[in-house]
């Protein structure tokens, strides 16, 4: 998970802290933020929704406090003194008090609420902090062809990554006599090397799911020896997930060689 000057990205969501200057220019700081804020955004919406329903159900009627006296607008019943307990029962046993269906209702919430915040706060946490033991996760939801990602740890599969970087499409062509594209990416993050070229080309072969199109964001790995991408994720948040392993697992990589 990146940090910039102590703070992490869901700490900062979660707290809507004023972010240090210049972070706004780390795009690996702000692409996490931008995705655990909009996480939090959806479960303080839950939250609004199941108090207003709270507030609801303890209205039996549905209506505003005061009962009206049926046929006299603007008047309202007098409150009737409390009946001493057992009154006008026999025996004066007391009489047992059924519960208002909104009371239901509003535990059923309460509980749903809690439920909510709390499995909503861990997947936040999950997500942020799950890279520890994930082992080159993207490239699987990524359809990559050659699956040689999978096979990997997180830190295996960067030493042995000869490109590793997130950019934004700016051509595909299609090569001639062939069934690939030439992709052209404007790279604004390198992970691995650490820094080159402002623009990188590669080849995909058309079959690829997801295609890339000109104008997506995306994380590209290619293995040493290989002219094709076998990890190219798309879509905020899954670059975001795929960036919290590769940024954890960055450090130990640097001290492995590639096994292959």
């Amino acid at each position: 998970m990146a940090e910039y000057e102590g703070l992490d990205p869901l700490l900062a969501a979660l707290t809507d802290a004023e972010l240090p200057e210049g972070a706004r220019d780390d795009v690996v700081f702000m692409a996490e933020h931008r995705a655990a804020a909009a996480d939090v955004d959806v479960l303080r919406e839950q939250l609004v929704v199941i108090g207003d329903a709270l507030a609801d159900s303890g209205r039996p009627d549905g209506t505003a406090r005061g009962d009206r006296r049926s046929g006299a607008p603007g008047r309202y019943r007098r409150a009737r003194a409390p009946r001493p307990s057992g009154a006008g029962r026999p025996g004066g046993a007391p009489k047992k008090r059924s519960r208002h269906p909104g009371a239901l209702v509003a535990a059923t919430l309460v509980a749903a609420a809690m439920a909510s915040l709390v499995v909503g706060i861990g997947w936040l946490a999950g997500q942020q902090g799950g890279a520890d033991t994930a082992k080159a996760q993207g490239a699987s939801d990524a359809k990559a062809d050659s699956g040689s990602a999978g096979k990997l740890s997180a830190p295996g599969y960067i030493a042995c990554s000869r490109l590793l970087v997130e950019g934004t499409v700016t051509k595909v062509a299609a090569v001639p006599g062939t069934t690939q594209d030439r992709i052209t990416l404007d790279v604004y993050h390198y992970y691995k090397p650490a820094e080159g070229e402002k623009t990188v080309t590669f080849l995909m072969d058309q079959a690829v799911d997801p295609r890339l199109h000109r104008g997506d964001e995306v994380l590209v790995g290619i293995q040493q020896h290989d002219s094709t991408p076998d990890l190219w994720t798309t879509g905020e948040q899954r670059i975001a997930r795929d960036r919290s392993w590769i940024v954890k697992a960055l450090p130990e990589s640097r001290s492995m060689r590639c096994a292959q």
